[in-house]
């Protein structure tokens, strides 16, 4: 079981290289830009779930293709992290991020009001 300390530095590492991954191996649809929230690390350490936040006009699907790129991601992933056992990946949209731009377009149209 990893301490807090060893699960957030893995963290960083894998937004790191996923990042890479993500840029340079797969495809999106036109528009759409893909950036990593953040990643959290199961206590035992064998599960990562990564946070993603989707702009452009289909967030679902470039969700869908990174789900079934999952086995070559993981793969690659394997190789590049020196480590075991390497945690599990699942993807899943940061809904945290969809509340906040809901809340910052919100001001930006009482502003634009003048109400604010």
């Amino acid at each position: 079981m990893p301490s807090p300390l060893r699960r957030e530095k893995l963290s960083m590492l894998f937004r790191e290289e996923l990042a890479k991954i993500i840029d340079r191996e797969l495809d999106f649809p036109e528009g759409n830009l893909v950036t990593i929230t953040k990643i959290t690390i199961s206590e035992d350490g064998y599960y990562a779930t990564v946070f993603l936040s989707i702009l452009g006009s289909s967030p679902r699907e470039t969700l869908e293709i990174l789900t079934k790129n999952i086995y070559h991601i993981q793969q690659i992933l394997n190789s590049r992290v020196r480590m075991r056992p390497v945690p599990r990946i699942s993807f899943a949209l940061d809904r945290e991020e969809f509340s906040r731009e809901t809340v910052e377009k919100r001001i930006a149209e009482l502003k634009r009001k003048k109400e604010l």
